[in-house]
């Protein structure tokens, strides 16, 4: 009797198959492990479309459905869950890089925390506190630093409200619950947030591992589209705020950042420091240094929170 998949990975694509999707499912491919790779095609051009069916022919693990028309990130996400045969859900974008072994330890973290309902990695690009620092732009040099801070993560995590969907787990029973993605924001932008307000609302649980480290190029596809990524962006957050009466309380991903390291404070109290720690907070305060605020005042204040926490850390390691 064959052995049930762990976990599905799925992942829109549209277009821009050298680029985006084609290394993203190659990155996938390097990993033996038993996974299902689902990607749906919101009608990409033929050359795209050729190419994922040439893989999916000589790869089991990958199936692709093709849609005839653009369904935008929520539908095609919604079309992919719908043919999972596992309990956990990766949702990937196709603008992502992963590490072999990523995903099976994102997966495997559900059973280390079983309270928890959907997690996300930590990367080089995203809007909240998921973001680390790297330095320079180069893939692999950004690769080598994500294994370097997954080496010293302690097999640390913590709480949080919002996850980027660039990369996150989330339970099938959880997305069934709260009926998948909204395909009311169409293309994209907000859904997401959408999803996360959703869920902290009906007291799901999410978490930020630091174990796993995914590459993600951030906007790939919209950011050839400026003019209307604007638009969308704008019509998208009326659409939320009309559902919601308001816009989720979240912070500036400096304030997140910040939140971050105040939580190594924490766990050093019962822990003690380690190099790990130190290194990581070190690496949240360099990001911390690109993030300040235009505003002189806010500058002001939050240089001096920055300080404060330089100093503390400096103190801790040297005591």
């Amino acid at each position: 009797m064959a052995t049930k998949t762990q976990y599905s990975v799925v992942i829109v694509s549209y277009n821009n198959y050298d680029n985006c999707t084609g290394p993203c499912l190659q990155s996938l491919l390097q990993d033996p492990a038993d996974m299902e790779i689902i990607v749906v095609d919101n009608n990409s051009d033929s050359y795209t479309k050729s190419r994922l069916t040439e893989l999916s022919q000589h790869e089991s693990r990958i199936q692709v459905q093709f849609n005839s028309g653009n369904r935008g990130y929520a539908g095609g996400n919604n079309d992919g869950v719908a043919l999972v045969k596992s309990d956990i859900i990766i949702l990937l974008n196709n603008d992502t890089l992963v590490p072999i072994g990523s995903m099976g330890r994102l997966a495997r973290l559900f059973s280390c925390h079983p309270d928890q309902d959907m997690i996300g990695p930590v990367t080089n690009s995203c809007g909240n506190e998921q973001q680390i620092y790297v330095e320079g732009t180069d893939v692999q040099s950004i690769l080598v630093q994500g294994k370097n801070w997954c080496d010293l993560s302690n097999n640390y995590s913590f709480s949080t409200t919002m996850l980027g969907f660039f990369c996150v787990a989330i339970q099938r029973k959880v997305y069934e619950k709260l009926s998948g993605l909204d395909e009311n924001f169409g293309l994209g932008f907000y859904e997401d947030t959408d999803f996360c307000y959703r869920a902290h609302l009906a007291g799901k649980n999410m978490m930020i591992t630091e174990d796993v480290f995914i590459y993600h190029q951030g906007s790939a596809t919209f950011s050839k589209l400026p003019i209307k990524t604007k638009q969308l962006m704008r019509n998208n957050r009326k659409l939320f705020i009309e559902k919601h009466g308001r816009l989720p309380i979240t912070s500036h991903v400096r304030e997140k950042n910040l939140l971050a390291i105040q939580g190594y404070q924490e766990y050093l109290k019962s822990h003690g420091m380690n190099n790990g720690i130190k290194s990581r907070a070190m690496n949240r305060l360099q990001l911390a240094a690109q993030l300040q605020p235009n505003n002189p005042i806010k500058r002001f204040l939050y240089s001096k929170k920055i300080k404060s926490l330089q100093q503390y850390f400096y103190r801790a390691s040297t005591s």
